[in-house]
Parts: C-alpha cells; sequence; structure tokens
C-alpha cells in the first residue's frame, strides 16, 4: 500500500487537474463566476456582523474595541477556518459515489477525489484570508511579519481536513445517510467553534469541553498572528499538528482499505 507522500508523489499533475476541475465547474456558467469567490464571503459576513454585534451586542476581548468593522475581520478569520473544513467535508460524503466510472470501469485512484475536492475549495477561500489580511491592515493598526506564519496552521487544518474527507467519502460509499448526520454535525460546528465569540467568554468547564473540538484551536491560533499581533501558542500548535498528522494517516489507511468494497455497492 502506497503512503500519501508516495500518493502525492505519484499522482501530483492528476491531483492538480481535479482541483482546477472542481474549481472551475463550480463557477462554469455563473454570471460573475469568480467573483462570487468575494461576494459570498462579503454577504454571509454583512449578516453574521449585524446580527451578533447589532442585535446580540457581542463584543471581542483582546482590546478590539466596538468597532463594527474590527468585529467584521476578527470574525471573518474564524469563518474562514471553518469554511474551508466544513466545504470539504461535505463535498467529501458523495466524492466516490458520484463517480461510479471511477470505481467500476477504469484503474483510478479513487483516493484523490477527496484530496482534489479539498484542494478546490482552499484555493478559493484563501481569498477570504486576503480580506482578512487587508481589514487587519487598513482597519486595525497594520500588518505584522507574524502573518507569515499562516501556513503553519493551514497545513495541519489541510491535515485534519483531508483525513475526515478519506473517513467521509468511504463510509458515504456504504451509509447513504451519511450526508444528513454530517449536515448536522457541520451545523453544530458552526456553533460549538470560537467564530462569533471568544473562547475567554466561555465559563467553566464549558470551556474544558470547547478544547476537544480542534477548529477552536485553528480559530484562536490563527486570530493571534493574523490580529492580536501575538506569536502562536506552540504546545497548542504542536498538538493540533500531531493530531492532524494522525487523523490524515488513519485516514488514508480506511480509505485503502475499505475502497476493495466500493464496486460491490456501486
Amino acid at each position: 500500500m502506497d503512503t500519501p507522500v508516495t500518493l502525492i508523489r505519484n499522482h501530483r499533475l492528476l491531483l492538480w487537474r481535479f482541483a482546477l476541475r472542481g474549481l472551475t465547474q463550480r463557477y462554469k456558467g455563473s454570471l460573475f463566476g469568480l467573483l462570487w469567490t468575494v461576494i459570498t464571503p462579503l454577504c454571509m459576513l454583512g449578516i453574521y456582523t449585524f446580527m451578533f454585534s447589532v442585535v446580540f451586542q457581542a463584543r471581542w476581548g483582546h482590546g478590539v474595541g466596538d468597532s463594527k468593522m474590527a468585529f467584521a475581520i476578527v470574525l471573518l478569520s474564524g469563518l474562514t477556518i471553518y469554511q474551508i473544513f466544513s466545504e470539504s467535508v461535505n463535498a467529501s460524503i458523495q466524492a466516490v459515489s458520484n463517480n461510479p466510472n471511477y470505481v467500476k470501469k477504469v484503474v483510478f485512484p479513487l483516493e484523490i477525489l477527496p484530496f482534489a475536492g479539498h484542494i478546490s475549495f482552499l484555493l478559493p477561500n484563501l481569498v477570504w484570508f486576503l480580506m482578512v489580511v487587508a481589514g487587519t491592515w487598513l482597519f486595525m493598526g497594520g500588518l505584522s511579519l507574524k502573518i507569515l506564519l499562516l501556513p503553519a496552521i493551514l497545513i495541519p487544518l489541510s491535515f485534519l481536513t483531508i483525513g475526515i474527507s478519506w473517513f467521509c467519502a468511504s463510509l458515504g460509499v456504504f451509509i447513504r445517510d451519511l450526508n444528513h448526520f454530517i449536515t448536522i454535525v457541520l451545523r453544530m460546528l458552526l456553533f460549538l467553534t470560537p467564530i462569533f465569540y471568544d473562547t475567554d467568554r466561555i465559563p467553566h468547564p464549558w470551556n474544558y469541553l470547547l478544547l476537544c473540538n480542534p477548529l477552536a484551536h485553528f480559530v484562536d491560533q490563527t486570530r493571534r498572528i493574523l490580529i492580536y499581533n501575538q506569536w502562536p501558542d506552540w504546545y497548542v500548535l504542536a498538538g493540533i499538528s500531531l493530531f492532524s498528522l494522525a487523523v490524515f494517516q488513519l485516514g488514508y489507511l480506511w480509505f485503502m482499505r475499505t475502497k476493495k468494497g466500493f464496486a460491490d455497492v456501486l
């Protein structure tokens, strides 16, 4: 059995082509095309900022202040992490079941489908990060060179997302109700991840339960380096990186062991 590193090395061109195909098909025939990568976050950001900063009067700590623009920038940084994860995982459920020809009629490395799907969602969501960087520079007192550490967060986030996507892609072949279950879980994660609130505001002992959510750590570390001009918590970053690598490897092993039964089901 190949390792994930071998998979990337041997099929890197195919991986990239499928990622680009997924990206172009998503906007093919649409009126605004790739502009939706900017329109969508702006619309979501406007609604969430109004609801949580105006209606619910939520505030950030760390000296962010009461500015609605600052609230929106901090919110967008957390929402981007969630979007990268949720879109990739949600799409992975049908990555194999929607391509039965690849399972039955050709010799094809099925394991690249969830991987390529993640890349196709990651690329447009990087625009969201550019918006956070621009907003921090324009409205929150400038930028720090600490933003160069952003790949140290995005890489383990990708490992975690791809690993879970491999699990979901495999289980989605055998359990057709999985998409309904994952939809519920992802909606719960939207509010169980500190996107609309600060982790410091979670009372004891609920804050310990929040620590069990790896996305919460990714959001916190992203805000530290992008917005609060702080170094990441290296122990936390090392911990979630090791956890993400473990999920990545286990997801790959699970997919490779179960894919032999895909043809019998499809």
